[in-house]
């Protein structure tokens, strides 16, 4: 009887053991699964894809979509280059000022006043920083179509959509004149889509496993003003860092190099 027993225990242990192991192979595959993405996008550097042109306003433009990934510091690269920012072009900056579309609803039932005011805040933070109060406007009444994957919709939009089971926290899509020269150079449009298959929350206020908005908005937000993402160890504190992780709260304030970088455009 003690043998039954004794091996009825190894076996329920075992079950367990394997239970575990599957589990974690899941959820390892889950954050491996990427994004996908129209078949017009080309990966032209890591989590940066090219859209192609469209023409906007009597000119041709083109896009880019950032895609921001789940992953720690310990995924970056060594670099040289120390300055910790980059710039989507020389000189490719907002000329006009358009105000954005917003569309709060989400899964997480996350409330239109606390989505609104701290994306308006994230906006200020850049505008702040960069000494102008008239980068990217303000939010305006009008419908969110999606994200503008091959053409030029003459809206700037934000919005919660379901990516799946994906690392893909959120992207931005932003068009613009990059090529040519400088002083022609402009941004024109951008999009911008929050992940709901993650949970959103203000982090500062929740426990852990949640992804916090207003860390990844301030984020995203640099790339709507012209900013690239980061992937050097040495700048991982930056806001522009390409990686987040749940929790994570530090991308909510500007570092040095994110600052560098909105004065050095504006």
């Amino acid at each position: 009887m003690k043998k039954q027993i004794t091996a009825l225990c190894t076996i329920f242990i075992l079950m367990i053991s394997v239970g575990f192991v599957v589990a974690g192979k899941n959820q390892q595959q889950k954050q491996d699964k990427e994004f996908s993405l129209p078949e017009n996008a080309k990966e032209v550097a890591p989590g940066v894809f090219y859209l192609g042109k469209s023409f906007d306003k009597g000119k041709f433009v083109e896009g880019y979509a950032f895609l921001m990934k789940e992953g720690e510091a310990k995924k970056a690269r060594p670099s040289k280059d120390s300055s910790c920012y980059t710039l989507l072009a020389r000189e490719a900056k907002w000329k006009t000022v358009e105000d954005y579309i917003f569309d709060p609803m989400n899964n997480e039932g996350l409330g239109e006043i606390f989505l609104r005011s701290t994306f308006f805040s994230s906006v200020n933070k850049w505008e702040i920083a960069a000494g102008t109060t008239s980068i990217l406007g303000y939010e305006t009444s009008g419908t969110v179509d999606g994200a503008d994957f091959q053409a030029t919709d003459g809206k700037n939009e934000i919005m919660f959509e379901d990516l799946g089971e994906t690392n893909t926290i959120a992207f931005t899509i932003v068009w613009g004149l990059f090529g040519g020269p400088p002083f022609a150079r402009e941004l024109v449009e951008w999009d911008m889509v929050f992940n709901d298959n993650y949970v959103w929350a203000d982090a500062m206020y929740s426990t852990s496993g949640v992804m916090d908005f207003e860390n990844i908005a301030t984020h995203e937000l640099g790339h709507a003003v012209g900013l690239g993402d980061l992937y050097n160890k040495k700048c991982a504190e930056q806001t522009m860092f390409g990686y987040a992780t749940e929790s994570e709260i530090k991308k909510r304030t500007l570092e040095s190099g994110d600052i560098t970088g909105i004065q050095t455009l504006y």
